[in-house]
């Protein structure tokens, strides 16, 4: 699943900022990408949906890099599994 979680998140990025998602690491930072505050909002938008959770406001202003939304939807994906 983490793998599939990484696929997720590279593509709405990919999708969002029209650039190949082969070109994304989880190293990348999202600066770096050109992710502006709206991008980021959109791209966790897409990840919510695909994956059926709710990623709390407050944590978008968290994440830094590629590996900070995989780890967050890792996270919110095993706590929901776990209720």
């Amino acid at each position: 699943m983490s793998s599939d979680i990484e696929t997720i998140v590279k593509t709405a990025i990919a999708n969002q900022k029209m650039i190949d998602a082969d070109s994304i690491t989880l190293e990348t930072s999202l600066q770096d990408l050109g992710v502006t505050s709206l991008d980021a909002i959109t791209i966790v938008y897409e990840v919510e949906e695909i994956c059926d959770i709710e990623v709390p406001n407050d944590e978008l202003e968290n994440l830094r890099t590629v590996q900070d939304i995989v780890n967050g939807v890792r996270i919110l994906l095993d706590n929901k599994t776990a209720v």
